[in-house]
């Protein structure tokens, strides 16, 4: 009997590394994302320290609350582009995601149909074997 082959390995090799690169791209998103929300909250605790540094030196004049005024707006513009770039981001993620799922779906049908090519494969040897030895038996009971 020969050797199971199957024709569409080549196919399948190739929607794996499909699935793997869509995987890293998901990946690369994911850290991003995570950069940016680690980013939100350097912001946030810079706007709160900055306040807290001011009340805590004592006195204040004029000139260092527009200076803190224009900080905490400088600030909050960061933020507000940062919830921008985030929502861009999630969004990113969630087309991804469905490429990433695609991309599984593709693979995961190839090897279903790889194991039911393969099924097929042992039942058929197993057949043939059966087969051969029907015909040594009866070949052999033919020559006693």
């Amino acid at each position: 009997m020969r050797n199971f082959r199957f024709s569409l390995e080549r196919i399948l090799s190739w929607r794996r590394l499909e699935l793997q690169a869509e995987e890293a791209r998901l990946a690369v998103l994911f850290a991003e994302r995570s950069r940016l929300d680690a980013a939100r909250t350097e912001i946030r605790a810079a706007r709160e320290s900055a306040a807290s540094r001011l009340w805590a030196a004592g006195t204040v004049d004029g000139s260092e609350l527009e200076s803190l005024q224009g900080y905490r707006q400088r600030l909050e513009k960061k933020m507000v582009a940062m919830d921008r770039r985030r929502a861009q981001s999630a969004e990113q993620i969630a087309l991804e995601q469905v490429r990433v799922v695609d991309a599984h779906r593709r693979v995961r049908l190839l090897e279903k149909l790889r194991g039911r090519r393969l099924e097929e494969w042992r039942t058929a040897g197993q057949r043939e074997l059966e087969n051969f030895a029907s015909e040594a038996f009866l070949a052999r009971w033919h020559r006693d």
